[in-house]
């Protein structure tokens, strides 16, 4: 049954030597190796009214909106697909450039060399998904359903109380694995969904450029199921997961590359085992809609000028940028963020298929709030869209502090408060506005 249609495409996007590293915070550390290949890719999906979608995937930490947004609209221009209809999902992986420069809490300029590399991937992406238009062809859909135990929740606390990263094989994570299976009579486009943290590389390569273990999955997919399949990762809710080999008792062990490769490879198996176990044939009925929440951030909890003042003093060159960003902007005289707009969206693919997703570092509590919020049990959720960076904690992690809830705050801009309670409700009404709308 080919009731539908799709084209797709992929370029290699792996940055030049010498750019900064992703993944750090505002460091500037320069990668000086490349591992292995990064790569772009899309796929232009068409259902049978002539409804178009396009779900694109970058090989890196994260762009800010208003970069994506830019993007967003130029391919809506030229291609006529309506702009809630086009997705930017990043990997998200911590040894790409250090894309979304513009939102980190820095003082120093950009690099006019990242400036040159993200120009020149943007253009390239737009050429991209003009090609995967171009190849559309008829195709059949065919979801599947599957797990996946590569991940596991870092959020616990040590023996002092605090709220740390360590490997809590009682935290919440999601095994949940989905897959979209688009068949033609040429090639298959796969694509496939799962939560968790690409931090394996740079354990043991700092400043080694790789796709880490999203890489070697999609590799060893094209391995198996044959070299005219595109295979493309879309990273879920992966805010506060990490992988699981690397998880001892109290701690999260060095990674060694053997590591990456075998989390990879056993992604790979658990995508194949998926559609091995058969799926459902769908006849799309697409529609996409996109809104925002405006987050409320706490003001009362904001350290004060001393504090990052202190911080500005700081040998470590983490701690002194921050400290100088947060010095000059809150004595600015413009009062620090009392809200985050966070961008948020559901894509129906039929009336009993919809995808929420949300920009940023989602956690992974989100996802069965979300299933009740849209009373959906198999909604599938994915993070890191149209925006890499900031964290988003449920309001149960807030009371309990932790890297994603108070420090990773002061990385960015839109910081430096943390999210107060009253989060959770706020999305919860965007959420069914959006489902009311689609």
């Amino acid at each position: 049954m080919r009731t539908a249609k799709a084209g797709w495409a992929q370029f290699d996007s792996t940055p030049p030597l010498g750019l900064p590293m992703g993944g750090r915070g505002p460091r500037f550390s320069p990668g000086s190796e490349v591992l292995d290949s990064l790569a772009a890719q899309a796929v232009v999906i068409e259902d049978q009214k002539g409804y178009r979608t396009v779900w694109i995937s970058i090989d890196m930490i994260g762009m800010t909106w208003h970069v994506t947004s830019r993007l967003r609209c130029e391919l809506a221009s030229i291609t006529g697909i309506p702009f809630e209809a086009i997705i930017v999902n990043f990997s998200h992986t911590h040894s790409g450039p250090m894309s979304g420069f513009e939102g980190y809490a820095t003082t120093v300029a950009k690099p006019e060399e990242l400036e040159a590399y993200e120009a020149d991937l943007l253009s390239r992406t737009v050429k991209m998904v003009i090609e995967a238009i171009e190849n559309m062809r008829a195709v059949s859909v065919c979801v599947h359903r599957g797990t996946s135990e590569i991940g596991i929740n870092r959020r616990r606390r040590g023996a002092d109380g605090s709220m740390g990263m360590r490997p809590n094989p009682d935290g919440y994570m999601n095994r949940d694995l989905w897959v979209l299976d688009l068949s033609a009579e040429d090639g298959r486009c796969v694509l496939f969904n799962y939560g968790c943290h690409p931090v394996m590389v740079y354990g043991f390569a700092w400043d080694g450029i790789s796709a880490d273990f999203p890489g070697v999955c999609r590799n060893r997919l094209v391995k198996s199921l044959g070299p005219n399949t595109h295979a493309q990762f879309i990273q879920g809710l992966a805010g506060n997961i990490r992988p699981r080999r690397l998880a001892e008792a109290d701690a999260f062990r060095k990674s060694t590359p053997e590591d990456v490769v075998a989390t990879g490879a056993q992604l790979a198996d658990d995508v194949l085992v998926a559609m091995d176990a058969g799926g459902e044939l769908l006849e799309l009925d697409l529609n996409c809609v996109s809104g925002f929440a405006l987050a409320p951030r706490d003001q009362d909890a904001i350290p004060p000028l001393a504090h990052w003042g202190a911080l500005a003093k700081s040998e470590a060159e983490l701690e002194r940028n921050l400290g100088a960003y947060w010095v000059e902007r809150l004595g600015s005289g413009i009062p620090p963020a009392r809200f985050f707009p966070w961008s948020l969206g559901l894509i129906r693919l039929t009336g009993e298929h919809t995808i929420a997703w949300l920009g940023n570092e989602v956690v992974a509590e989100w996802l069965p709030l979300l299933r009740t919020y849209l009373n959906d049990p198999n909604l599938i959720a994915w993070g890191y869209c149209q925006d890499g960076r900031n964290y988003m904690p449920t309001d149960a992690l807030i009371p309990e502090g932790g890297y994603e809830v108070d420090r990773a705050n002061a990385y960015t801009k839109a910081g430096p408060g943390p999210f107060q309670i009253g989060i959770d409700e706020v999305t919860r009404k965007t959420f069914i506005e959006l489902a009311e709308r689609l």
